[in-house]
């Protein structure tokens, strides 16, 4: 759609939208403009008169070019009312911005209560209140620049006419630029502020040279009608950028805008457009693309190339499996596209694969950029997805080797100042509201157990080693090998913790025997206390339910996390709250 095409639709919108607004809550919305309208007159008051000050300061006498009814006053008597009549409008100016901000509540919910609806989102009223204000804002915006424009038409047409001109030629560029060229179409989308902006202190500047030369070329006896004329333009100049790109932004949410305040309009949320995406997806193009990604990473001819669809279970992420005859025999290749909008897990996933050696991963041959879209590439020979009766097996084994696999030094300084440790965000008040479910004395002698014992929970889990964690030990992201070898085939979602952290509470015989085979091959893990890795486990699923909300299945873990702190749980609470 054409950039007219655009502006057409949005003038329409904005016109039935309006006349909603005054014929649900005319006094409201009427109320709202003319506040508006004064309050940006009193803001230019407020800049404007100060200005009259300092020039006075400056001044032996009144300058001739004040109006004639200031020079019966004496100059120190007006610099005081001046001063006196910038600080009242400054006053008028914040109480109209409260009332303003009053009446847009009052009007949104109104609005709301009018259209008589379930409740569409999350912080609907707050939406609903910011659109109102801006809408308002945006209307009022426009009628102070018809009004700037009607003062400039009586003291200074010729400079009217300048902004006019330029006003308009910056209207047709920028419709042929977007229709015509695609990087400005892109340009214009994503950064329509900073260059509205730019174009408006560009006006300004225009203009303000126009009116220099005006006066350098053609003298003029009302200089004082020139200051007024500078100040309006700004101003002028300043609410149109801030009219249009308010009126962006409101379109730009007018699916939510016209659910919340028209009766017969639902919700439609706007699916996601990637087009560049959907034409790899694309059955007929999957060969083309396939074929050239597979040029760049196998040496020798690619034949008899078949393209299938490899479950992964990760949102946005589209993953296909490649078999082909090469130089070297039959080959299996995986090809993963991440979506646009989880460009970062790609990153996550490319930088863990890069610096983290001994994974638990099908071999990884590298990362290309298709048309824009994030492809990482995979050797698949001789695995295939689990059954369901090996899952749990899979999940063990990949938590054992992540558990031998020391965190690269790079991942761990990136880690640690991107996010916090397990130990860094345990706190009294993400366990308190375990008191929620107690019902016996010694449920709640537990809780406050775990509270007086948590700075040495705290202490004992930041003198653990670091291990990877994955996020993403899914069924559909298990593979095993024709070795028998669990592997992982998705990486995108990875943390750094202490050891023990994400491991199955259930398998706690299968973490002590891990624990004790891997300190022989990690040195780390030496001296470190079978209990404390225990502890770390339990206290990572601690966290994930408490956060859940799922506080009986919170509870049922305190058992087993006292045990390892060798806490007494037969202790009063009384001692233990003294303690």
């Amino acid at each position: 759609m054409n950039l007219q095409s655009h502006i057409k639709s949005t003038l329409g919108w904005c016109l039935s939208l309006g006349t909603k607004l005054f014929s649900v809550v005319p006094v409201t919305t009427l109320t709202v403009q003319v506040t508006t309208l004064a309050s940006q007159i009193l803001l230019l008051l407020a800049f404007f008169l100060p200005l009259k000050v300092i020039i006075l300061l400056g001044s032996e006498k009144i300058p001739n070019y004040f109006p004639l009814a200031l020079h019966a006053l004496k100059k120190n008597h007006l610099i005081v009312m001046l001063s006196l009549a910038a600080a009242v409008c400054y006053v008028l100016y914040l109480l109209s911005e409260l009332l303003i901000a009053y009446c847009c509540k009052r009007g949104a919910r109104t609005l709301l209560a009018r259209s008589a609806k379930l409740n569409l989102f999350e912080n609907q009223n707050k939406v609903a209140v910011h659109a109102y204000s801006r809408f308002t804002r945006a209307m009022a915006a426009a009628t102070f620049f018809a009004l700037s424009g009607t003062v400039l038409l009586v003291i200074y047409p010729s400079l009217l006419a300048v902004v006019c001109s330029y006003v308009m030629i910056v209207a047709l560029l920028c419709v042929g630029l977007y229709n015509k060229s695609a990087w400005a179409r892109r340009q214009l989308q994503q950064h329509y502020a900073a260059i509205l902006n730019a174009l408006a202190a560009v006006g300004f500047l225009i203009s303000f040279f126009c009116l220099v030369a005006d006066f350098l070329y053609y003298p003029h006896q009302r200089i004082f009608h020139a200051v007024i004329a500078v100040l309006v333009m700004r101003q002028a100049l300043q609410r149109l950028t801030s009219m249009i790109q308010d009126i962006i932004s409101l379109r730009m949410q007018h699916r939510q805008i016209n659910a919340m305040f028209f009766h017969s309009q639902p919700l439609l949320e706007q699916r996601q457009n990637n087009a560049e995406l959907e034409a790899l997806l694309s059955p007929s193009s999957r060969e083309t693309w396939t074929l050239e990604l597979l040029k760049t990473a196998v040496s020798g001819p690619v034949q008899n190339l078949q393209v299938h669809w490899h479950q992964i279970d990760a949102v946005d992420v589209y993953a296909f499996r490649l078999t082909f005859d090469s130089a070297s025999g039959p080959q299996e290749f995986l090809a993963k596209l991440f979506g646009n909008n989880i460009a970062s897990l790609a990153e996550q996933e490319r930088l863990l694969l890069q610096h983290q050696p001994g994974l638990p991963t099908i071999a990884w041959l590298d990362a290309y950029k298709l048309q824009g879209i994030d492809c990482h590439l995979f050797n698949l020979n001789g695995h295939s997805k689990l059954t369901r009766r090996q899952i749990g097996d899979g999940v063990v084994a990949i938590n054992r080797q992540l558990l031998s696999c020391e965190p690269a030094e790079e991942l761990l300084h990136r880690f640690s100042r991107t996010r916090p440790y397990l130990e860094q965000r345990l706190d009294p008040a993400l366990i308190s509201p375990l008191r929620y479910v107690c019902t016996e004395p010694d449920e709640v002698s537990k809780v406050e157990q775990l509270l007086a014992l948590l700075p040495e929970v705290v202490a004992r889990l930041t003198q653990l080693p670091r291990q990877i964690v994955s996020l993403d030990i899914t069924s559909e992201a298990l593979l095993i090998s024709s070795s028998k070898q669990f592997h992982l085939s998705h990486w995108s979602s990875w943390r750094v913790e202490a050891v023990g952290c994400n491991w199955p509470v259930g398998e706690k015989q299968a973490l002590c025997v891990a624990v004790e085979n891997i300190r022989a091959v990690r040195p780390s893990m030496a001296a470190v206390a079978t209990e404390d890795v225990l502890l770390a486990a339990y206290m990572y699923s601690f966290e994930r339910l408490l956060l859940r909300k799922d506080f009986p299945a919170a509870m049922k873990l305190l058992n087993a996390i006292l045990e390892c702190l060798g806490a007494d749980q037969t202790l009063d609470v009384k001692q233990v709250s003294t303690q």
